[in-house]
């Protein structure tokens, strides 16, 4: 009897814990993200199958991840209206999201767009100048491709420099000929400002932020959290959330929920606190930019 009184109670008691949970999941469901956290999200490569790497998504998983945007009741914003939320100009109403492209690669015109199209859900793609010139180069699309597309109300295009470099390993002066030149370049050919960048590989430093704001840029973003390397964001250092084909449902609202946002300042905190990377020495770093 002593037994089967003490397995009754385990049973209520591992029943009380998975309601728990469910009740939590739910409620972080219904309320996450909260009000004013905006995720955005980074993509690279679209294909109609399931491919290996952390850079691809199959056409099934990018309609699926739109689709679930669309119906619980996200609100995927165009680049202009972060920009106005971040600005000041515009309060935010909830669960917005952003969507971004970098590399500006043909399989976003065949196989990304259409699905982004279907559900109106717009977006930002990140060009390497160059490769569009140079008739697609490295599976670009080309010029044509991207004047046709630039007419699209849905998608606003920004500049990933000329040919991709590290820019954080260059010359300060070539470091500003990838900068600007690409911007005035794109500029001219779209005729129409670029007014957004995107750092290869998210790879920058302070001297390279103060070249993008010089340039005219009104934000730049980089990779995950882990390139600001314990320091703060700044509007020309925004973090972003990589989807590949590894990410399920369930991963992806993780990500859109900010709880991975969370955990990932948490974690930036306590290594600060131990002085990770710091060799042994903790400062307060100081921004040079801020969001207003």
């Amino acid at each position: 009897k002593a037994d089967k009184g003490g397995g009754s109670k385990t049973r209520r008691f591992i029943l009380r814990g998975t309601l728990l949970l469910i009740l939590v999941a739910c409620t972080g469901f219904i309320f996450l993200p909260p009000k004013g956290y905006i995720p955005i999200l980074m993509y690279h490569f679209v294909q109609p199958e399931k491919v290996s790497g952390s850079l691809y998504i199959s056409t099934g998983d990018l309609n699926r991840q739109m689709w679930f945007l669309r119906t619980f009741g996200y609100r995927p914003i165009s680049i202009e209206e972060f920009d106005a939320i971040k600005s000041g100009k515009l309060k935010p109403k909830g669960r917005e999201v952003l969507v971004t492209f970098d590399d500006g690669h043909e399989t976003y015109i065949q196989y990304a767009f259409p699905i982004l199209k279907r559900y109106q859900i717009s977006s930002i793609n990140f060009l390497i100048w160059n490769h569009v010139l140079n008739d697609g180069h490295a599976g670009s699309m080309t010029l044509e491709e991207v004047m046709g597309l630039a007419r699209e109300p849905l998608l606003t295009f920004g500049s990933h420099t000329l040919t991709h470099p590290v820019l954080s390993e260059l010359s300060v002066e070539e470091a500003r000929v990838q900068i600007v030149q690409s911007r005035e370049m794109m500029e001219k050919a779209l005729n129409r400002k670029v007014e957004y960048f995107c750092y290869p590989i998210g790879a920058m430093n302070e001297e390279v932020m103060e070249l993008v704001k010089g340039a005219g840029y009104r934000f730049a973003f980089t990779t995950s959290r882990k390139s600001l390397k314990g320091k703060p964001e700044t509007p020309f250092s925004i973090t972003r959330f990589k989807v590949s084909s590894q990410d399920n449902l369930l991963f992806f609202w993780w990500k859109i929920s900010g709880l991975a946002s969370y955990t990932s300042r948490a974690n930036g905190f306590f290594r600060q606190l131990t002085a990770y990377r710091l060799n042994g020495k903790l400062s307060v770093y100081k921004p040079r930019y801020q969001f207003a």
